[in-house]
């Protein structure tokens, strides 16, 4: 027999053989082959003839694998496996005797396992029971191979297969480490299905091919990382009970692991320390995405989780696949016990299961690097051979991912043969490049000390930090030749700024020509300084990123990389996090006051810190940049800043105007021969030629170079192409000695070489590359091409040869202009052939990106998520169609006109808008707004020379309408379509104003039984975002906005914080006596209150009280401060004395620092009490106005003036004691400026080091300025609100309302505008300062401080400003018919039928409370003064009439007003009393006292005769008639099993509530709310029990009516009160009521089948302002089906609104909103789903 002999056997199953004795035939063998086997009882009597294979081999153990059964192709482990498992057991025992008299031939090691051989591992992978070194089968769970060297049972094969399986480790276990230092990246590897720790990754499962542990460490570069292997239970074969276990149940795992787990030495692994490497194969991959997810928003695993720089997927199916629902019926049909696995059902084809995780890791990946590499062969299973996987559900389709094919199934696309197998080696090399380098902020961020727990997230996101300017620097320090740049270290002046020790900080700069070389100077001296081991920061600005050239920039990567290596400043900028301070879009000014100025300067280092500044003459405002500067000279660190760029005009010129104190180093770094000599030495070293050839080239270059490294590098280039040495000598000579010939040689070389079609794709490259927003990748220019130009195969090669030298692509495949000069001659030298105009540029680059966008985005709107079908270029055209469209000359061209009117008008700007939202970059839109704005204008001008007949009038209307709704898309939806980006698809269109453009294409509902909006007047949009009562009790004083919250001081001593997100109230500080001021510390963790008799200090977090003062007796203070970091506070009162207070002393008390004598006028007379003071931010200064004398300006510190304000129409005055005099003054936080009005209406700003101040004419009569310093705001006596620019003293909004202002704010960025006014506060966020807030940082840096124009930018938008706000609301229970009450005590009834508004009452009071019968023919109202009116309505004629039946006095204190189902009785509940009246009579029936007031009434749902009382303790049952108790029950609270599988039930009691007590009911356990279940069935009790500061924690109770008529007397006095499931609970914002829906639609974006059952539900409004149902099933005990369905506008969020807030039984949704009922219908049958 040969070697590669292969013979075939059958067995006979004959039923007359007797079970103990099957004759084997062998056919093709030799006699002695053909043997008896004896077999065994379990052999059965059915007929079939089995094939198998044997494989006879020399010296080797023969392998048997059974084919042809049609069981084991479905994959069934049935009965005749086993038996044939018996046959074949006993053929290897007769097999084994004969053994010695057989020469059996050997496999080689190249022999080829058979195509059935290969499981189906990571997918359909199982369990194994032969030997490590046999060859596994494609569905090994089921292979019939066992070991003829050993004599075994049948269990024995099972047993060992089994402990086989189980012998690889469970959970994260360390294969390498390096043993001599420690790890700079952790690798982690995870299985899939079926698969194993070990086995997924060893060829034919033997551990000599685990090449993780075997090949990976001893590759070059991987010494120091540490790798590891994950193993969980996912063996789909197992037997037992069903297994419950899910994708997230294994991401937990793996999460533990990384978190809790230990090494072979039981020590911690402290995964999250390194940056962290995911390699996972198939199902693995969706495991690792889970857990990404989960540890996102864990704190315990945030740590570790962040870590993860980059994941490499393995044949993972993102997308699913259709093996999965195969695999699980063959489970379910299996005899052995087999069950279906959930976490196998998780991966059919687009599961819920694998949505979500694509859903929520889609907003992760782009920080992450993504390999994903897929199968190209079929994998056997069973007879056939298919795809397990296809590419489109192995790869995710993200721009940042990179795919390739491996030449492999699905098996063994993780196992490969050798280290030289090419699939191995493109994984190996895949990992390599994702080695730690800090590229990234991630790994920036792991460059801190492995040792030291690090958490920047709160910094990143504080300074919008998505990468460092490591790039850059690697990029010139890859240009640097070594030995260059070493003539700085000769440098005298460098070298006293380097190693200067003196506390005071230096500045060097560093100036030279363009293209001497100066960026790979400054990436050397960065180099140089962390190698000595100082602490350095860098920035470079790059002329081809306009996100890279603002002061923002620099400043936010400054502080970011300071963060790094300072842990008390990280500190302080990880609690501005968590104030909710963003600095993404502040200005520059903002950005260095908040952390340098304020902070940094203020930290206490010895070590100077050395900043090294790049290419400063890029920076688009770089005279802002330096007069910052002056800040510095008063920093507690030394600093050593390092400017290098070119030496223009406008730098020499700041540079002088720095603070002379500051010392400022100059040099030039020009002469630079000998680096010139050594780079042209470097470059010609190879080239051939003798040695006299090669130094004539050096000596002609380095002398004609003047400098220039970008010339000698060109010349060079042209020099390396000539063949003979006289064109050497040529080319030297016609060499020109500057930049622009040499351009022009090269333009005009690349003309003669290049075709008409090469020239017209180098202008379109060439236009990309100058124009561009940002630099392009070759993926992106590629798509940006077409169609013009057709797939380009080699896009790197081709813009080498079209474009020559004028483009270079850098490391990351980044298209860019080779230098500035560069591109400065392209677009300024006419008549060039590849000259090119940046207007005509910027148009062509709109058209485009806007038709782009046009055919793009409706090819993957259809999908639920864009991110997995999103291309390269879509990100540049849907972020950069708008910077082309204001940088560009579209105006001219109709064409362009007609494509952005086509963009506006389909569905394509929906698209663009739900991609920037799932972008988070929302200030897009509003810069497109501000783009379509400035080209309508241009437009207009252009027209204005046209005839009108001509104009294109409904175009231009298309877009100015658009232009708002895009401003008042992000402004009142912006929070929502973050997280939401869908409903823009249809939520928000339809919430929009009726005449808006979005509304009209896109809002209009068509279809039945889609949602519906209306009940109030919403033509347009206005500007008032929410209004809402402040109390009725007490007068508004003060108002002040902070980041987070805003507060409202109150003539009752309170100050009253409110949520600035939601405007609701989370608590308040009772100070208890009048408070005269107040101020925030700047950490805006304390707050200090000053009254009449106390001065009382408190933490703001929890309200408490941490110090009280006792003040000095006839002295009121007129403001207060915190200084000196926070431990000191300073007051300024109405006796001329500032007083200081050391907080934390053993004794606080008020000490003087300056009193009478130190306020004597310069001219020696002595002032009158202070009429007006203001503190700066820190404390350390005061402005005082007297009156009859100019301002004055006091350092506290020093007890000095520090400077006069004298006008200067004061200064020509005969009498000098006739001053302006100053009204209201206050602080820009940020310039130091002093901000004031005089008695004349007059503005004026004032620095107190100048004499000269800047005014601005206007009428005023309060002042405020945002705490960014950008804006002010003044309010006048008749109600009007200004907004000005703070830099140009211009106005930019105005607002009219004729209601008088008492306080008025500004919020830190600038949006909106807080006022109050009587009892009302009101907030504004208008277009003018949404689009200021938004808009790119450079507008304000780039421009002068000088007094601008006070020109209206906006007029106001202000509408119903006479409508009062709602205070009661009933709905009838038979119409859509509701009644309200307003604040002014107006009673209105608005009709179903045709929506008009009928007023039936005018009062003097707020109606405070309204009750409507359910025949809708009685209404009753109350009002605050405890008058109760009666009135009876009529609509029987084709007018309603109403009409007073009866009215009464209640007194106050009316708690609750309740008509019986049968219109019969009136109930009237007060703190002192409870009334019952007959309507119909209009007779009181009794009166009786009130023991429990904070009860609640409702009338018995079951039985119209009687009423219940809920009270906090149990419930009472009366008769109506007479209010005769019938008896009374109190609650036994009953213990449930919980529905929720996370967290056990017990009470069901939610979180203390945000909310505080504005009234006595907070300070009682009360019954806040009843509400009764359509059916009757069930009371759901909403209770409260007050806890410590005001604060009360609600109970939700339910109850069965059934209960109160039992007739049990032992369980008479008790009732059964059982809570609902805390995943419910927890959820609740407000409860809105029961209802019933039918049918139900169930949609993606409220687009699905319906469905016919009717359900009832229990509506409630979540934390995240989404109205919710729940299905609570007939006994309310179902398990939680939450859904959700619409969410509420921010202008709908008041107090007010919510707490009236209601549904009807029908389903209908009310709720108040700027004095009018919004309605919202068919929601129930309209489920959303993101």
């Amino acid at each position: 027999m040969t070697d590669s002999k292969l013979v075939a056997f059958t067995v006979g199953l004959d039923p007359s053989v007797t079970p103990a004795q099957t004759t084997c035939s062998l056919e093709g063998a030799t006699p002695f082959h053909k043997r008896t086997v004896i077999g065994s009882a379990l052999l059965g009597a059915r007929k079939r003839d089995h094939s198998l294979i044997y494989n006879g081999y020399r010296n080797d153990a023969p392998e048997i694998l059974y084919i042809g059964s049609e069981d084991l192709h479905l994959g069934r482990k049935s009965y005749s496996c086993r038996r044939r498992l018996v046959q074949m057991d006993m053929f290897h025992r007769f097999r084994r005797k004969k053994s010695r008299q057989t020469v059996i031939p050997t496999i080689t090691e190249t022999s080829p396992p058979s195509p059935l051989q290969q499981p189906v591992e990571g997918f359909a992978a199982a369990p194994n029971i032969h030997g490590k070194h046999t060859s596994p089968s494609n569905l090994s769970s089921y292979d019939i191979i066992p070991d003829h060297r050993k004599s075994r049972s049948i269990e024995r094969y099972s047993r060992e297969r089994s402990v086989e399986r189980h012998a690889d480790p469970l959970g994260l276990n360390v294969l390498y480490e390096p043993n001599d230092s420690a790890p700079i990246v952790d690798i982690i590897f995870v299985h899939g299905l079926g698969g194993t720790s070990q086995q997924t990754w060893s060829r034919n499962r033997d551990l000599q091919f685990f090449w993780p542990r075997e090949w990976l460490p001893s590759e070059p570069g991987f010494e120091q990382a540490r790798v590891l292997s994950f193993g969980y239970n996912a063996h789909f074969a197992s037997s037992g009970r069903k297994n419950m276990l899910d994708i997230a149940d294994f991401a937990k795992d793996l999460l533990f692991g990384m978190k809790y787990g230990l090494n072979r030495n039981s020590q911690r692994l402290d995964i999250g320390k390194v940056p962290v490497i995911f390699v996972a194969h198939s199902m693995g991959g969706l495991v690792v995405k889970k857990a990404h997810v989960l540890g996102q928003n864990d704190d315990q695993y945030r740590q570790s989780i962040r870590a993860t720089s980059a994941m490499l997927f393995l044949s993972t199916p993102h997308r699913g696949t259709n093996l999965a629902e195969l695999l699980n019926r063959i489970l379910a049909v299996s005899i052995f016990n087999h069950s279906p696995k959930h976490y196998i059902a998780e991966l059919k084809r687009n599961s819920p299961a694998i949505h979500d995780i694509n859903e929520q890791f889609r907003n992760i990946a782009p920080h992450l690097n993504v390999f994903s590499f897929y199968e190209t062969q079929q994998t056997a299973v069973g007879p056939r051979k298919m795809m397990v996987l296809e590419k489109d559900s192995s790869i995710l389709g993200y721009p940042n991912e990179i795919s390739k094919a491996l030449e492999a199934d699905h098996h063994n696309v993780c196992k490969y043969t050798n280290q030289q197998d090419p699939n191995y080696i493109s994984v190996r090399n895949a990992l390599k490049s994702l080695l730690p380098k800090p590229t990234t902020a991630v790994s920036e961020r792991l460059r801190v000390s492995a040792n030291e727990n690090v958490d920047l997230k709160g910094v990143e996101t504080l300074l919008a930090v998505s990468e460092t300017p490591r790039d850059d620097y690697e990029f010139f320090r890859d240009r640097w030749m070594p030995g260059s740049c070493e003539w700085i270290f000769s440098r005298p002046d460098f070298l006293s700024w380097l190693h200067d020790t003196a506390s005071a900080s230096r500045v060097l700069w560093v100036n030279g020509l363009p293209g001497c070389g100066k960026s790979v100077l400054s990436s050397f001296v960065i180099g140089k300084i962390q190698e000595m081991g100082y602490n350095c920061q860098y920035y470079f600005f790059r002329f081809g990123d306009h996100n890279k050239r603002t002061v923002n920039a620099l400043l936010r990567s400054l502080a970011y990389q300071i963060a790094i290596t300072l842990p008390e400043l990280r500190e302080q900028f990880r609690k501005m996090s968590e104030d909710g301070v963003k600095l993404e879009k502040a200005e520059g000014r903002t950005i260095w006051q908040k952390l340098f100025a304020s902070r940094l300067c203020k930290v206490r280092v010895r070590q100077p810190l050395y900043w090294v500044v790049d290419a400063l003459d890029e920076c688009e405002a770089p005279q802002l940049l330096l007069s910052l500067l002056s800040a510095v000279t008063s920093s507690q660190i030394p600093l050593r800043i390092m400017f290098v760029g070119r030496k223009t005009q406008v730098l020499s010129a700041s540079f002088q105007r720095i603070d002379p104190s500051f010392q400022v180093d100059e040099f030039s770094a020009n002469d630079i021969k000998e680096d010139l000599a050594r780079y042209v030495e470097r470059e010609i070293e190879y080239m051939r030629g003798d040695s006299g050839i090669k130094a004539r080239i050096i000596q002609t270059v380095c002398e004609k170079a003047n400098g220039n490294f970008l010339w000698v590098h060109l010349v060079l280039k042209e020099i390396l192409q000539c063949h003979t040495e006289a064109a050497i000598e040529q080319a030297l000579e016609e060499m020109p000695p500057d930049l622009e010939p040499l351009y022009q040689r090269m333009e005009t070389a690349l003309t003669k070489s290049s075709r008409a079609g090469d020239r017209m794709l180098s202008n379109a490259i060439l236009t990309w590359v100058i124009c561009s927003q940002r630099a392009l990748t070759l993926e992106e220019l590629s798509e940006a091409l077409k169609p013009e130009f057709s797939e380009v195969l080699d896009l790197r090669l081709t813009v080498s040869q079209v474009c020559g030298d004028f483009v270079v692509i850098d490391a990351r495949g980044r298209a860019g202009i080779v230098h500035q000069t560069a591109r400065d001659y392209l677009i300024k030298t006419p008549g060039l052939d590849h000259s090119i105009t940046p207007r005509d540029g910027h148009q062509n680059l709109f058209m485009k990106c806007i038709s782009y966008l046009s055919n793009a985005i409706p090819r993957i709107q259809g999908h639920r998520s864009f991110a997995p079908f999103t291309p390269a270029f879509l990100h540049y055209a849907a972020t950069s169609w708008s910077y082309h469209l204001a940088s560009s000359t579209v105006s001219l061209d109709h064409s362009a006109l007609l494509a952005l009117t086509h963009f506006f008008r389909n569905s394509c700007v929906l698209g663009w808008i739900q991609l920037l939202a799932t972008w988070d970059q929302l200030k897009t839109i509003v810069y497109a707004s501000q783009s379509v704005t400035s080209y309508l204008r241009k437009k207009s001008k252009v027209d204005a020379e046209s005839s009108p007949l001509t104009h294109p009038l409904q175009e231009k209307e298309l877009l100015e309408l658009w232009s708002i709704d895009l401003v008042k898309i992000v402004g009142k939806f912006g929070g929502q379509l973050v997280k939401h980006p869908r409903t823009i698809q249809s939520l928000i269109p339809r919430m929009c104003p009726t005449t808006t453009a979005i509304f009209q294409h896109f809002g209009q509902t068509k279809a039945s039984g889609q949602m519906l909006l209306g009940g109030f007047s919403r033509s347009r949009w206005d500007d008032c975002l929410s209004k809402f009562s402040i109390g009725r009790d007490t007068q508004s004083l003060r108002i002040t906005v902070l980041e987070r919250l805003f507060a409202v001081l109150t003539s009752d001593g309170s100050l009253r914080l409110y949520d600035a997100i939601t405007n609701q109230p989370i608590r308040q500080i009772p100070h208890g006596e009048r408070v005269l001021c107040f101020r925030f510390s700047p950490s805006y963790e304390k707050c200090v209150t000053y009254g009449f008799r106390t001065t009382k200090v408190w933490n703001l977090k929890d309200s408490r009280q941490i110090g009280s003062i006792r003040n000095p007796n006839n002295a009121k203070a007129l403001d207060v401060a915190f200084a000196d970091d926070e431990s000191t506070i300073v007051s300024c009162s109405d006796d001329r004395t500032i007083r200081r207070c050391m907080l934390g002393a053993p004794e606080t008390v008020w000490n003087v620092v300056s009193g009478d004598v130190e306020f004597d006028d310069a001219e020696g007379r002595q002032l009158n009490s202070p009429r007006r003071v203001a503190f700066n931010p820190d404390g350390t200064l005061v402005a005082l106005a007297f009156r009859g004398f100019p301002l004055f300006v006091w350092e506290i510190d020093n007890a000095g003036l520090v400077g006069r304000c004298e006008r200067a129409s004061d200064k020509n005055r005969s009498r000098r004691d006739l001053y302006s005099e100053v009204g209201p003054i206050c602080w820009n936080p940020v310039s130091g400026h002093v901000l004031g009005l005089y008695k004349d209406g007059c503005i004026f700003k004032w620095l107190p080091w100048e004499s000269d101040s800047q005014e601005v004419r206007t009428v005023a009569a309060g002042i405020q300025c945002s705490l960014d310093g950008v804006l002010f705001v003044t309010s006048s006596t008749n109600g009007t609100l200004q907004v000005w620019n703070f830099n140009h003293f211009a106005l930019v909004y105005q607002l009219s309302y004729h209601i008088p202002i008492i306080d008025m704010a500004l919020s830190p960025d600038g949006r909106r505008v807080y006022d109050l006014r009587e009892s009302f506060c009101n907030i504004w966020e208008p277009n003018a300062l949404i689009r200021l807030a938004e808009a790119d940082e450079k507008s304000s840096e780039t421009t002068s401080t000088a007094g601008g124009s006070t020109q209206l930018s906006l007029n106001s938008e202000t509408s119903n400003e006479d409508l009062e706000p709602l205070t009661a609301l009933a709905t009838g229970s038979r119409t859509w018919s509701y009644c309200s009450g307003d604040e002014a005590g107006v009673v209105r009834l608005i009709r179903a039928a045709d929506q008009a508004s009928i007023q039936i009452a005018q009062g003097f009071m707020p109606v405070d409370h309204i009750a409507w019968s359910d025949n809708e023919k009685y209404i009753v109202t109350a009002d605050l003064g405890g008058r109760l009116n009666v009135r009876i309505i009529d609509d029987s004629g084709p007018v309603t009439e109403c009409r007073l039946l009866f009215e009464t006095k209640t007194g106050s204190g009316l708690r609750q007003v309740l008509i019986d189902t049968q219109s019969e009785f009136l109930l009237l509940v007060t703190t002192a009393f409870t009334e019952l009246w007959h309507l119909k009579s209009k007779t009181l029936i009794t009166t009786k006292p009130n023991v429990n007031p904070y009860c609640r009434w409702i009338s018995h749902p079951l039985d119209s005769a009687y009423i219940i009382q809920c009270t906090f303790t149990g419930i009472g049952i009366y008769r109506w008639s007479t209010l005769e108790e019938i008896e009374y029950r109190s609650f036994k609270q009953v213990v449930e099993e919980s529905t929720s599988e996370d967290v056990p039930e017990r009470a069901a009691w939610m979180p203390p509530s945000a909310s505080f007590a504005m009234s006595p009911d907070g300070n009682s356990d009360s019954v806040e709310n009843v509400f009764v279940s359509k059916s009757g069935s069930h009371l759901l009790l909403q209770t409260a029990h007050p806890s410590t500061q005001k604060h009360r924690t609600v109970q939700f109770l339910r109850v069965r009516i059934e209960d109160l008529t039992m007739a049990d007397d032992s369980q008479a006095s008790h009732i059964e009160a059982r809570g609902i499931p805390r995943s419910l609970a927890s959820k609740m914002e407000k409860i809105l009521g029961f209802t019933s829906k039918s049918p139900r639609r169930r949609s993606h974006g409220l687009i699905g089948e319906a469905e016919t059952e009717e359900e009832e539900v229990l509506a409630f409004l979540d934390h995240d302002d989404w109205v919710c149902s729940w299905e609570v099933g007939s006994d309310l005990t179902a398990k939680p089906k939450i859904r959700r369905h619409f969410f509420l506008p921010q202008d709908w969020l008041n107090l007010e609104s919510l707490r009236l807030a209601t549904i009807s039984k029908e389903g209908r949704f009310y709720c108040p909103r700027n004095g009018e009922v919004a309605i919202v219908s068919n929601w129930l049958q309209n489920e959303w789903i993101d």
